[in-house]
């Protein structure tokens, strides 16, 4: 091993190699530090057996490359990567709080935890499937928490990069994958898509409510790998009776052995499961207490805050309704029996933004002004569509000033024509010279004066 760790030390000459952290069947994980920067990493190695394989090399630099490029919060960020003769080296961010697997055989989760971490295993796989990155080994020893205890998705693409275009046959006979979690279409060697992955994520999101897989196994992969393609899964409320029944209705959707029949995207089985855990729980469950935190992955969580984003749920499944003390509180039914609400309760309001679907949406009321950053003296802006206060008030008390304006042009209308009646007759009188002529007159005039 020493041979090897210093191999590994050449050909990442920038950090300190550590000793081993993991060992799997395609490799070893190592402990790594980047000097400079003192960044702790996970240097994961391709199996040397494996990496002596031209073909092998060239797909693991392309997965690689696109690897680098992802980055979400529940995805693993790939830092480095070596690919050279026998050697192929990723470097990733170390992440110490142990694997999904772990966490269940030892604290276990509850219903609500188990559906939140699945929907940020949806968020992560969503996001690589966007780049046109499938996984093709989704399972609870491929998600590992971080120190901040989010929970990332880990070894994209590991199996397309070992197998090639070949499923299930490796040089060694070995399947490539885990027999547990591959989708009937991955056994039949068929083409492969993210509805793939969900079937996997189902599957794993299962396990994780029932403590138990979908299938029975008795040690053999091949008899396991038959189960997944022809025959039925056990029900989820079959095994685990107390899971809410429109969470268990969403797992099992995703275990249809048809990938039509499933949800076509990451994004979609989340959405849907957010949306039964809401109808099981009521709205803003996800943001309980305690509860493992789910980023970048607005349109899956939506549904929890009372948002009406369309998913592929299963026919003939309720909608969620607002919290009113978990599933034994009294509830009044909605239109259609939908958006069910706690007795007594208003509707409008109830928590979130939006009414779920099939309940009248309430009238909305404008919400009040708020301090806009950069208004001066502490000013507010109304939002949107309502009216500001200040001038709301100004209008309701102002002087109705334009009445005694048309009062006073009229009282001045009237005056004018009244001294047009007056003084037109006087203007316009005319005078007939008396006989004689004026200047007798004047000269009359005149002498009466002196």
């Amino acid at each position: 091993m020493e041979i090897e760790r210093q191999l590994i030390a050449d050909a990442l000459p920038a950090y300190d190699v550590g000793g081993v952290l993991g060992q799997g069947g395609f490799g070893v994980v190592l402990a790594g530090r980047h000097r400079q920067l003192d960044r702790r990493v996970a240097i994961k190695q391709l199996s040397r057996t494996v990496a002596a394989d031209v073909a092998v090399r060239r797909r693991f630099a392309a997965e690689a490359r696109v690897l680098a490029s992802l980055d979400h919060p529940h995805v693993v960020p790939v830092y480095d990567f070596v690919e050279r003769e026998d050697l192929c080296l990723l470097v990733m961010e170390l992440l110490p709080g142990g694997t999904l697997r772990d966490r269940s055989t030892t604290t276990g989760f509850t219903a609500p935890h188990a559906v939140a971490v699945s929907l940020a295993c949806a968020a992560g796989l969503n996001a690589a499937h966007e780049r046109g990155v499938l996984h093709r080994d989704v399972k609870p020893e491929n998600m590992l928490f971080a120190a901040s205890g989010a929970i990332k998705v880990t070894d994209f693409g590991i199996a397309k990069v070992v197998g090639g275009t070949e499923t299930l046959l490796t040089r060694a006979g070995e399947v490539v994958g885990t027999p547990a979690y591959m989708a009937p279409e991955q056994v039949r060697g068929g083409e492969l898509s993210p509805a793939t992955d969900v079937y996997a994520l189902a599957t794993m999101t299962y396990e994780l409510l029932s403590g138990v897989l979908p299938f029975t196994a008795d040690g053999n992969a091949m008899s396991l790998l038959f189960k997944h393609v022809h025959e039925p899964p056990i029900p989820l409320g079959d095994v685990a009776p107390g899971v809410p029944t429109p969470v268990a209705e969403v797992v099992m959707h995703g275990l249809a052995t048809d990938p039509a029949e499933r949800f076509a995207s990451a994004v979609s089985f989340g959405t849907a499961l957010a949306e039964a855990g809401t109808e099981a729980w009521g709205w803003g469950w996800l943001s309980a207490d305690g509860m493992p935190v789910v980023s970048g992955a607005e349109r899956i969580v939506a549904p929890t805050r009372g948002s009406t984003i369309p998913s592929d749920r299963p026919a003939g499944t309720s909608g969620p309704r607002p919290p009113g003390g978990g599933g034994a509180a009294p509830t009044v039914a909605g239109r259609h029996g939908q958006g069910r609400v706690p007795a007594g309760a208003d509707p409008a309001e109830a928590p979130g933004r939006g009414a779920p679907t099939g309940v009248p949406a309430a009238t909305p009321t404008p919400p009040p002004s708020s301090p806009v950053p950069g208004a001066a003296g502490g000013e507010t802006v109304a939002a949107a569509g309502s009216p500001a206060p200040d001038a709301e008030a100004a209008g309701r008390h102002r002087p109705p000033r334009k009445r005694w304006v048309g009062v006073v042009i009229a009282l001045a209308v009237v005056l004018l024509l009244v001294a047009a009646v007056l003084l037109v007759p006087r203007l316009f009188t005319v005078y007939v010279a008396p006989a004689g002529g004026w200047l007798p007159l004047v000269l009359d005039l005149l002498g009466r004066a002196t």
